[in-house]
């Protein structure tokens, strides 16, 4: 049994949308891991005989490849012997940008601009505004927006992110972003470097084949080319995938499959391209460190609680 431990940012800077992990928080969650699993990278795992063996292993892994992640997280994870898995975008590392899911946060969060028109037909009718007049409006409009965006298809999904950010042209997204240099500085260092698409797209809604395999095929091609190496992994961003998805990795050329799911990785069960995570958040130690023994996953079924 493997538990993969899932973090996106690290940093001293809080955010009322999407919150890093505080790092002293980020300290005593990987303090905790190294004391009470064996700690590997997953794709060393993944190839050894030693996964099937009743021994608790653990693995850490970041998605997308914020600037934070070496800031902060390279060092305490050195400093606890810890080697990590990155998953990135490549198209936000060439062109250091964030993510479209960290994009629509911030632009929520920092426009000054009250008019917006989102009358689709495809949003629920209380989200179809034209409105939104004071910053407590969009960040409340905002946390209920990115929970149904995230269900729409590609096309609609990308018709409203544009509408977002033509209307929300004051705002100047933050560079925060690894370099290749950052990538290869952490590669040296010994952790691995996988692909999470070249644009963070929701595979699992997309429609065409060779709209999939770009994102797929491009990502490691920029992985190939900078860091001298096809990357067996693909990271699903938001955890969004199906079986055409699965199909076409395999034939791109990956090995295995991250989903998030919130519970422990049976390598005798599990197939190797839904190979399930645990996200960790910014919240209380005590919930936190029932997520790491997965008790919070078991409560969860019993009782349905978040």
């Amino acid at each position: 049994m493997v538990s993969n431990f899932l973090f996106h940012r690290v940093s001293p800077v809080r955010d009322p949308l999407w919150d890093p992990m505080d790092v002293s928080r980020f300290e005593k969650a990987i303090q905790y891991i190294s004391k009470n699993y064996e700690v590997r990278r997953l794709e060393d795992l993944i190839q050894s005989d030693e996964i099937h063996s009743k021994r608790r292993f653990a693995t850490i892994v970041f998605d997308d490849g914020y600037k934070d992640n070496i800031e902060y997280g390279a060092e305490i994870l050195s400093k606890y012997n810890c080697k990590a898995s990155f998953y990135v975008v490549t198209d936000c590392i060439d062109k250091n940008i964030p993510t479209w899911t960290f994009m629509l946060d911030y632009a929520f969060g920092h426009t000054r601009i009250s008019k917006i028109h989102l009358g689709f037909n495809f949003l629920p009718q209380e989200l179809r505004v034209e409105d939104l007049f004071s910053a407590d409006d969009r960040i409340n409009y905002v946390k209920k927006f990115k929970g149904v965006i995230k269900k729409l298809s590609h096309v609609q999904r990308n018709q409203l992110l544009e509408v977002v950010f033509q209307t929300y042209n004051d705002v100047e997204f933050p560079k925060n972003m690894m370099s290749w240099n950052d990538l290869k500085q952490l590669s040296q260092a010994g952790h691995y470097i996988g692909s999470h698409t070249a644009a963070h797209g929701m595979l699992g809604t997309m429609d065409h084949v060779n709209e999939i395999r770009s994102e797929l095929l491009t990502s490691a091609e920029a992985i190939e080319k900078n860091l001298g190496y096809f990357p067996t992994t693909i990271s699903y961003p938001v955890g969004s995938y199906n079986q055409k998805v699965i199909d076409i990795s395999k034939e791109v050329g990956y090995k295995t499959g991250l989903a998030v799911k919130q519970t422990i990785f049976n390598p005798e069960k599990d197939s190797q391209f839904e190979i399930p995570r645990i996200e960790l958040y910014n919240e209380p130690w005590w919930k936190m460190k029932l997520r790491i023994t997965n008790l919070l996953g078991n409560i969860k079924t019993v009782t349905g609680y978040k």
